[in-house]
């Protein structure tokens, strides 16, 4: 799940993305603010075929915080 995320981080944020972890936050992410972390979820959205929640969307605050809600998702 990392490898499609990292893509689409990519190509929002229109910067390669360094290694993250779990928990690194999406504000530590080269080229992020408020209205690039709402570009991320519309896309990582349309990727996986999802809708998240309000509440999940603003519960996320780390890439581990995305993962886990998608891994629920999708089994």
């Amino acid at each position: 799940m990392n490898e499609p995320l990292r893509h689409i981080f990519s190509e929002v944020l229109r910067q390669p993305m360094p290694e993250w972890t779990d928990s690194t936050l999406f504000s530590d992410l080269p080229g992020w603010d408020s209205v690039a972390h709402l570009s991320l979820l519309l896309a990582v959205e349309k990727h996986f075929g999802c809708a998240f929640t309000s509440n999940e969307m603003v519960s996320m605050h780390c890439i581990g915080d995305m993962i886990s809600i998608l891994e629920k998702r999708n089994g």
